[in-house]
């Protein structure tokens, strides 16, 4: 009897056991989390599981990827593991931009059988500025936006140089126009070489289609007729118009060129000015460097000696008058000259400019430039060797104003814009227009008010209230036209204004920047009472800290953890809160 009973009470032991092994929880994780990726390009998903038994036990992995616009793949995809997996990954691309929701169910074919759910978000977005990388033999996309990368760089196509008379083996010198569109214009390259080969003073041209192809010879031209001597420096814009300008020299004279683009078709290249003058700089420094060209075909010249000497030239094409002004001596984030080889230059949307070096992406700050000449500092977007020239499809109207404007801002609220902006010197001056963009009104500017100058030979300030409550776009552009007594007129950098929709705005960090092993707060203003992810991140994209916090409607601040363990530089605080994710720069110092 006792023995019946012991046995009795293992069994009942066994089958608790047993229970709780086929009882154990189901779970799988995917990454990455809410990542952004340029479109036409691949992104990789990995699914971890835990609980799902043994190795042996078959399971299949059905993905679900949908988006505005297109489902990726058409029909869930599904994937068999006959031998068992506690993880997968696949690939798939996205040609389209937008947000898509990417869901995973695994299940385990055995019985008895069980399942588990995850998802993620993944943000797919337009490149909008190009860079040529891997020391020139590959062309590729980044997405930025205000000195932050948003996605990329995204291999586009390795740039070839058919029908070359010259051997080259990569490019330094790229260009994009926005011809027939910004979507759907073209790339131009001219050819330079990592060896020792000459060019003799001859300039070839070479282009494809915005994806890649239809790479072509399209013309040439001996820059310096028949000296023979060695074009050094060798650079490429493109203008608004599909003009293309190359800007060369040989140490002691600068070249400027010009073409008409046509697509992938045969062009005729001219000399502009044989002889460019420059004032407040040496054609010496012009060693490395680039142009870029801005919306009123102003030429940007970025001049760069290799030794620690980064200047910016600004002028007009004016045929064999051209002259190039120097406008600023580029600095770094400590105020120390911008030093290394100094590569490529171009705008985005708002007239603020990004370089390329050997080493990264850097940003020039819009904002900055309209301040009193001399010094303008160049931030860190993006760590990467190897980088080269760099170009964009846009063209800001941007260039010296005829007086000093101090600031100028937009802020929206209950259906209205205020702008302000504060001014000095307003001598020989007449008036301020204010013009506005949007996408309902068209891709030109429109005159909405006007402002009479005050004649002040000190500080103005001026004020203008804009109702756009019957405007359904959610991004809204503003400019000054600025015109003086005798009828010239120039415009201000663009300021972009947003109709606020998100949960969590006016966020601000103080102290920022924070010395390292101090603390810094996040302020913000929250909509609704709500969760919220706070993650610090790299420049290089890495995640370096996350924290969850619980948020009340109203004003809140957060201290942000963990600074202690990070080093000096620059980081980029995200909110996250469900889908809407917003951003703001951390910069820790010592």
């Amino acid at each position: 009897m006792k023995s019946f009973t012991y046995l009795k009470g293992l069994l009942s032991v066994l089958g608790v056991v047993l229970m709780a092994a086929t009882s154990q929880s189901q779970t799988a994780t995917i990454s990455p989390q809410n990542a952004s990726i340029i479109t036409n390009t691949s992104q990789s998903f990995e699914i971890v599981t835990t609980g799902f038994g043994n190795t042996n036990q078959d399971r299949t992995f059905t993905y679900t990827i949908s988006g505005p616009g297109a489902t990726i793949p058409a029909t869930p995809a599904s994937y068999h593991c006959s031998n068992g997996c506690n993880t997968e990954s696949h690939s798939f691309q996205f040609p389209i931009a937008g947000v898509y929701n990417v869901s995973v169910t695994v299940t385990r074919n055995s019985n008895p059988a069980v399942t588990a759910t995850v998802s993620t978000t993944l943000n797919v977005v337009g490149a909008n500025i190009w860079v040529a990388n891997n020391e020139g033999t590959q062309i590729s996309g980044y997405t930025v936006s205000n000195g932050a990368r948003v996605a990329g760089p995204a291999t586009i196509f390795t740039p070839n140089f058919p029908n070359a008379v010259n051997n080259y083996n990569r490019t330094a010198a790229l260009g994009r126009n926005a011809s027939p569109s910004p979507t759907n214009g073209h790339f131009y390259w001219l050819g330079t070489s990592s060896g020792n080969s000459q060019n003799n003073g001859l300039v070839e041209v070479f282009a494809s289609t915005a994806t890649g192809t239809n790479r072509t010879k399209i013309g040439q031209l001996d820059l310096n007729g028949g000296s023979g001597s060695e074009l050094g420096f060798v650079r490429l814009g493109m203008g608004p118009e599909g003009t293309g300008w190359i800007l060369a020299g040989d140490g002691n004279t600068l070249y400027l060129a010009r073409f008409m683009s046509n697509g992938v078709n045969p062009v005729t290249i001219t000399i502009e000015d044989a002889a460019v003058s420059l004032v407040g700089g040496a054609v010496s420094t012009f060693q490395n460097g680039d142009i870029c060209i801005s919306g009123n075909n102003s030429l940007y010249a970025l001049a760069n000696d290799g030794n620690g000497v980064t200047q910016v030239f600004i002028g007009q094409p004016a045929g064999a008058n051209t002259t190039l002004t120097k406008k600023w001596d580029l600095v770094d984030e400590d105020n120390d000259p911008f030093t290394g080889s100094v590569n490529g230059v171009a705008f985005d949307l708002f007239g603020s400019l990004y370089l390329t070096t050997s080493t990264g992406l850097f940003y020039v700050d819009q904002a900055t430039v309209n301040g009193p000449a001399g010094t303008v500092e160049c931030s860190l977007v993006f760590s990467q060797d190897g980088l080269q020239d760099l170009a964009s499809n846009v063209f800001p109207t941007q260039s010296t104003l005829p007086v000093d404007l101090i600031s100028f801002t937009g802020t929206y609220n209950d259906g209205k814009t205020t702008l302000n902006w504060q001014t000095e010197n307003e001598i020989r001056f007449s008036h301020y227009e204010v013009e506005r963009k949007n996408a309902s009104s068209g891709t030109s500017f429109v005159a909405i008010g006007s402002k009479n100058a005050t004649g002040s030979t000190g500080i103005a300030q001026y004020q203008h209230v804009d109702d756009i409550s019957a405007i359904s776009d959610e991004v809204i552009y503003y400019r000054l036209r600025m015109v003086d007594l005798d009828g010239r007129a120039k415009y201000s950098k663009v300021i972009m204004v947003r109709k606020e929709t998100k949960s969590i705005t006016g966020i601000r960090v103080s102290p920022n920047p924070v010395i390292k092993g101090e603390v810094t707060t996040v302020r913000f203003q929250s909509a609704t009472s709500t969760t919220i992810r706070m993650r610090v991140v790299d420049m290089a994209g890495r995640m370096v800290s996350e924290q969850q916090n619980r948020v009340n409607e109203g004003v809140n601040s957060i201290p942000v953890n963990n600074l202690e363990r990070l080093q000096p530089g620059m980081y980029i605080i995200q909110l996250q809160n469900g889908s809407e994710l917003s951003a703001v720069k951390l910069s820790i110092v010592r």
